[in-house]
């Protein structure tokens, strides 16, 4: 199958190149993750297609006979997903085989279940079976968006010496929330799992039978207060629909225009924060006291008050942020999700001193299981769903005998994007302990990174060839890479014990918060980068920017987090030829194209070696910082008198100063060592825009991988 990211195409951009993935079942591995230029050859095909069917009919028959309809349905749905997730959908039928056969099935049942909800009667279907108007040009059916917002507040607004404890089970938290305000619509909804298009990156979409305005008032309504009762309104949910008729599914450009209008409702929505709620309602909840006063001081990690907060040495944890910091150690070593439906509670019996609350509200319980014993407990606590965490073979002897005994419990997969490092006692590497590791200057490196253009992607990639399947294709490959893969990475990074650590605080739809020492981070990014390139067959259209800040292991979580963000708008400002084209990184408060970002990170390697070996003291990356400061200085003073075109060398006091610093440093070293040979090689370089544009970063960052520190 032809994977759908090598079929996307932005206006300008050139044309993107084939590639096809594997007919294997779904894992975490590059051989069945990343596309090859080939699709598979005629004689191992048929080989593929009947492995694959014959262990879909294999695990097929080892599901119990007990599963009642909602348990044996997600079991199946996931069943597909492993085995069916690189298989075309009636491909003889196209002129591209692009869609899965497991993104095909479940948004066919989605649009069969919505149309059935809608009330549909035998002579309606018979019309729109034909495409008689009016029934084929009438809404009866609904895109439903929900969008979680605060998320950056909520992960970010923390005190940097406790964060790392609490920020592993906020991270999680969000990613539950979003789930579980999915499964909560399709409750209200009488909708069942395959209705939920996409839960992730703190946004689902569901396909439903339109709802009535009093519906919507009613889901928005309650959604705020169950939000505000148990986050204290620190996160809100923008609920947004735009009715579709079956029209709208099967033209293209009519698909394409109301998926277009989608954000703009849902844009609306955020506005609006909290307006389903009555004034008076909304006004005793946000003017009612609020903590306890008194000399008690607040919480070490989000500073609220909190009268029965625990005791830590000095300081005071509330109840909310140990509670994340237990979620986090559990999760460290679990191997089950178990999310077990229940009636949800009432909000204002709920004080949100604890992250179940908000997800008891919505209607789930999330229970974790390290053990077989811990797995086969679950049997008396369903219904729900029963998921193995980052590993698609879920069909185990103890989870099997767990589905049998409750006949409540779906069985599937999770891939949780949440890493952390751990420190030989099994404890959470706390950030200054990350900012002091190994050699070089200390420091915190904070990664925030996104793909280009995801919305334009999203609405005009595909062209003519948009549709509900091709959507659902794209947002599931987005969430295999993004929240899948990349957790692998970190998992590989932090298992290298030849580099540093990194702590992957959250991966979500497309955005990427990472924290690590600042070099590994740099390192880290660039992997993510080639990675992605590899994912999509470096496909024009697809790049990713990223912003990294470089902060002090003591800064305030919020104000690196901010640096950040300021450091990725940065890189989506970068042109070329007056054309903002983005696919940069800006590190150091340098903004330059991924290709440079690698170069200057190999001459960087190459300097500190020759620092670490004694052949170049560090006092020669001085000199070089202040040549490229001074070409920094001429070029910005071209461009403030207009006189700067874009790839031009602008010459200056720099030019000469160059050349005799550098002719000098050649002297100083005997004629065949591997440092004087660099600097030849600079000084015939020197004037490539590539290299001095890039020359100040060079040495800046090989002072701060070169200097000595004492480290407690």
């Amino acid at each position: 199958m032809r994977s759908i990211f090598t079929r996307l195409q932005l206006a300008g951009a050139p044309a993107p190149s084939p590639a096809y993935w594997p007919l294997a079942p779904l894992a975490l591995e590059p051989t069945v993750l990343f596309p090859n230029e080939q699709p598979v050859d005629e004689a191992n095909e048929r080989q593929a297609y009947e492995n694959l069917w014959q262990r879909l009919v294999d695990d097929l028959q080892s599901l119990p006979s007990t599963l009642d309809f909602d348990a044996r349905l997600t079991t199946v749905l996931h069943l597909l997903h492993r085995y069916a997730w690189s298989v075309p959908s009636a491909y003889y039928q196209q002129n591209v085989a692009d869609i899965s056969l497991y993104d095909h099935l479940r948004t066919t049942a989605a649009i069969a279940v919505a149309l059935d909800r809608s009330g549909l009667d035998d002579e309606t279907l018979a019309a729109l079976l034909e495409r008689r108007s009016p029934h084929w040009d009438t809404p009866r059916l609904a895109l439903v968006a929900a969008d979680v917002t605060g998320i950056q507040r909520f992960l970010y607004t923390l005190t940097a010496a406790r964060a790392a404890r609490s920020l592993r089970g906020r991270s999680f938290f969000l990613q539950l929330v979003t789930e579980a305000v999915g499964r909560w619509l399709l409750r209200r909804l009488e909708l069942p799992l395959v209705n939920l298009l996409y839960a992730g990156g703190g946004r689902c979409y569901l396909l439903a039978q339109l709802p009535s305005d009093d519906q919507l008032a009613t889901l928005r309504r309650d959604l705020d207060r169950i939000l505000l009762a148990t986050t204290d309104g620190e996160l809100y949910l923008a609920l947004a629909c735009r009715p579709l008729a079956c029209a709208d599914l099967a033209e293209p450009d009519r698909f394409r225009r109301a998926w277009n209008e989608l954000p703009a409702v849902l844009q609306e929505a955020k506005a609006r924060k909290l307006a389903a709620l009555d004034p008076a309602e909304l006004a005793d909840r946000l003017f009612a006291p609020r903590g306890a006063g008194g000399p008690e001081p607040p919480c070490a990690i989000c500073r609220r008050e909190d009268p029965r907060a625990r005791r830590e040495d000095d300081e005071r944890i509330c109840r909310r942020c140990d509670s994340f910091i237990d979620l986090g150690t559990r999760l460290r070593r679990a191997r089950w999700l178990f999310l077990r439906a229940i009636e949800p509670a009432a909000p204002d019996t709920l004080d949100g001193s604890h992250y179940q609350t908000t997800l008891q509200a919505l209607g789930l319980e999330l229970h974790l299981a390290e053990t077989d014993d811990e797995l086969r407990a679950f049997a008396q606590r369903g219904p729900g769903t029963l998921l193995r965490i980052d590993d698609t073979d879920f069909l185990t002897g103890p989870a099997l005998d767990v589905a049998e005994a409750s006949g409540t419990i779906g069985l599937g997969f999770a891939f949780l994007a949440n890493v952390v490092p751990l420190d030989p006692d099994g404890s959470v590497t706390e950030f200054a302990t990350i900012a002091t590791s190994g050699a070089g200057a200390s420091g915190l490196g904070i990664l925030r990174m996104d793909v280009d253009d995801l919305g334009r992607l999203f609405a005009e990639g595909l062209g003519q060839h948009l549709s509900l399947s091709r959507l659902a294709s794209m947002s599931s490959g987005l969430r295999l890479f993004f929240e899948g893969w990349l957790a692998e990475l970190a998992r590989y990074a932090n298992k290298n014990k030849t580099q540093r650590p990194v702590y992957l605080v959250y991966a979500g739809g497309d955005d990427v918060f990472a924290v690590g020492h600042w070099h590994t981070i740099a390192s880290f990014a660039r992997t993510i980068r080639d990675d992605f390139h590899r994912f999509t067959h470096d496909n024009p259209s697809l790049h990713l920017s990223a912003g990294i800040a470089v902060v002090p292991e003591h800064a305030p979580l919020y104000q690196a987090a901010e640096d950040a963000r300021e450091a990725l708008e940065a890189a989506k400002l970068r042109s070329e030829g007056g054309r903002v084209v983005k696919n940069a990184v800006t590190f150091l408060g340098r903004t330059l194209d991924w290709s440079r970002f690698r170069d200057v990170a190999t001459r960087v390697e190459q300097l500190a070696r020759f620092v670490a070996d004694g052949e170049l003291p560090r006092s020669f990356l001085h000199g070089l910082a202040a040549i490229g400061r001074l070409y920094e200085e001429a070029r910005d003073e071209a461009q403030r008198r207009g006189t700067l075109r874009p790839g031009q060398l602008v010459y200056g006091r720099w030019l000469w100063l160059a050349a005799y610093f550098l002719t000098r440093a050649t002297e100083r070293l005997p004629e065949h060592s591997d440092a004087r040979a660099w600097i030849q090689r600079l000084r015939e370089e020197i004037r490539d825009p590539d290299v001095i544009e890039t020359l100040w970063l060079t040495a800046r960052w090989a002072e701060l991988a070169t200097r000595k520190e004492e480290k407690g």
